[in-house]
């Protein structure tokens, strides 16, 4: 009864926090792989500003160009599956492969047809700022393109769409490599006339002159926000580390007031001192009810490992929590960890605790003996790199004290 009061009051709490609260509009495309999908079909409208050819390019949201956080470089499609609103090729030119456009040139046009002039502006749903006044715009962006002729900028509109203002002219961000951009934080304040109005509309407008010269990539926005946000972060209800029935380890979390939360970082250490990233959680960002996560560290060892959680706003803060550990699944002796499995064919590692492998075999699912690995070290993790097709197989591992069969898979 407690914990159910508990958790009612930091409801309620976060609820009276969201009336006081000046967030007015939020969008960060919510998750899905969704390649090739427009920006049209999540309700926001498409608008020719100027002169398209016949193969412009198109406003795309999918995690084609997936949002990765503040400072951090693009990725595709993979993982959490972060959506963003980016601009990507037409389909002649292989459609949408993220925030890569195609830059045509006068013999491309000619030769090939592939005529790449753009001028478009995709224009978002009505946004209604009724009761609030001096409103903050934020969003994460990247760009390149070349100069003011493959460019984006930013728009704003106090009627409804009717008319439109140019409002910033963001500068370009830094290129990672591979067409990919550094994610970067952007904010703006609406004009006054956006003060208690209920015919409020921002827009991003792609241009690109089709003259050969430019560089990827091209424009791409995520966790937008209109509004203050909740100054009070999310606030973290339960954090532990449990054993489940397959001896993996499962991090699990919950949260209330989840307003302004992009994501969640988790890290872990095999010493507590030397950190990596081990998985990206996006948020539910809910504010009226408590949010579960859960998640499985899949190269787990078979020795103590330590784990912390980072939640990250939209802004880009982030708040650290304490550390856990994996304590509550004691060494086994007897446990044979194998991973990662399945493999992509490359290097197997397995652990038998504290125990020596001396030799694996491995054997075809009828039972025929395809290949030994002898182990000339001492090591307790013995590393393979099985050189076999697509498909599943046996693994008999044998220490001085015993053997075990695992069943392994290559993908």
């Amino acid at each position: 009864m407690k914990n159910f009061i508990i958790i009612l009051m930091v409801l309620l709490s976060s609820y009276f926090q969201r009336l006081n609260a000046q967030i007015v509009y939020s969008e960060n495309f919510g998750t899905g792989c969704t390649t090739g999908t427009l920006a049209t079909t999540f309700g926001w409208t498409n608008t020719n500003t100027g002169t398209n050819q016949a193969t412009p390019n198109l406003w795309y949201v999918s995690a084609e160009e997936q949002g990765m956080g503040v400072g951090n470089c693009g990725a595709a499609c993979g993982g959490a599956n972060n959506r963003t609103l980016h601009v990507g090729a037409p389909a002649v030119a292989g459609g949408d492969l993220g925030a890569a456009y195609l830059e045509s040139s006068a013999f491309i046009c000619s030769f090939l047809g592939w005529c790449s002039q753009t001028n478009k502006r995709i224009e978002s749903p009505t946004i209604n700022c009724t009761g609030v006044s001096s409103i903050p715009f934020t969003f994460e962006y990247m760009e390149n393109g070349e100069g003011a002729s493959d460019n984006g900028t930013v728009w704003y509109s106090a009627n409804g769409g009717a008319a439109w203002s140019l409002l910033d002219d963001p500068p370009k961000t830094i290129i990672c490599g591979g067409g990919q951009g550094q994610w970067t934080a952007r904010s703006l304040t609406l004009p006054a006339s956006a003060d208690n109005n209920p015919n409020v509309k921002i827009g991003f407008r792609w241009v690109n002159n089709a003259n050969g010269v430019g560089t990827d990539p091209s424009f791409a926005i995520d966790n937008i926000v209109v509004g203050t946000p909740i100054v009070l972060g999310v606030q973290m209800l339960t954090m532990n580390v449990n054993c489940n029935s397959k001896n993996q380890i499962s991090v699990n979390w919950s949260t209330a007031n989840e307003i302004n939360a992009s994501h969640f970082n988790i890290y872990k250490s095999d010493d507590g001192e030397d950190w990596r990233l081990m998985e990206r959680v996006s948020a539910t960002n809910v504010y009226d009810e408590v949010s579960h996560y859960s998640i499985v560290d899949k190269e787990r060892l078979d020795q103590l490992t330590y784990y912390f959680i980072e939640q990250v706003d939209f802004d880009g803060k982030s708040t650290s929590y304490s550390t856990m550990s994996s304590e509550v699944c004691a060494n086994n002796s007897n446990s044979l960890v194998v991973y990662p499995n399945p493999s992509n064919g490359h290097e197997i590692n397995f652990r038998f605790a504290d125990l020596t492998i001396e030799k694996i075999e491995i054997f075809s699912m009828d039972g025929k003996k395809l290949i030994d690995f002898y182990n000339s070290s001492e090591q307790s993790t013995f590393s393979i790199v099985p050189g076999l097709r697509a498909g599943r197989y046996f693994a008999k591992v044998m220490s001085q004290r015993q053997s075990k069969v695992v069943l392994i898979e290559i993908e």
